[in-house]
């Protein structure tokens, strides 16, 4: 639940908009855009799945299929194994891919899967909890940093 634990949230939000914040800072200056001229991640693995659509589509479907194939996308890290891994299915892989390139690409990463992460769906909330029952599952309503669920992806 966003409203029943938000100090979990916040720090990781906070902790790496100021992280981002102080190297962009340097970068452009206090007052630049450091998106300007900045070239976009295109995932090679999310365009490899437009292939299957755009073989079977005709006219203007497959026309706009082709031009959202080459479309930069964000990345959605909705469970822990899409972290590491070397290939672009992975945060790791994708940082590395567009690291490679002259100049590096900028990543947009949307990180779904947070500690005790819930939102009252009962469906969407995360693998890693902030404090649990003793029956295992998240207690949302526990308040507290998230140390140990912020340890268990340090750990994974």
């Amino acid at each position: 639940r966003v409203g029943s634990s938000p100090c979990c949230h916040c720090f990781l939000v906070f902790s790496f908009v100021m992280r981002c914040s102080a190297a962009f800072a340097v970068a452009v200056g206090a007052s630049g855009n450091p998106f300007a001229g900045q070239s976009f991640y295109r995932n090679p693995a999310n365009a490899k799945e437009f292939d299957g659509s755009i073989a079977t589509a005709s006219g203007v479907t497959k026309e706009n299929l082709q031009k959202m194939k080459n479309v930069a996308s964000a990345y959605w890290i909705d469970v822990k194994e899409k972290i590491t891994s070397t290939n672009t299915s992975s945060v790791e892989g994708i940082l590395t891919d567009a690291a490679s390139k002259s100049p590096p690409e900028l990543v947009v990463l949307i990180w779904y899967d947070l500690p005790n992460r819930d939102c009252d769906a009962k469906a969407s909330n995360g693998q890693i909890c902030c404090t649990k029952k003793a029956d295992g599952t998240c207690d949302y309503d526990t308040q507290g940093d998230c140390a140990d669920g912020i340890a268990e992806y340090k750990k994974d």
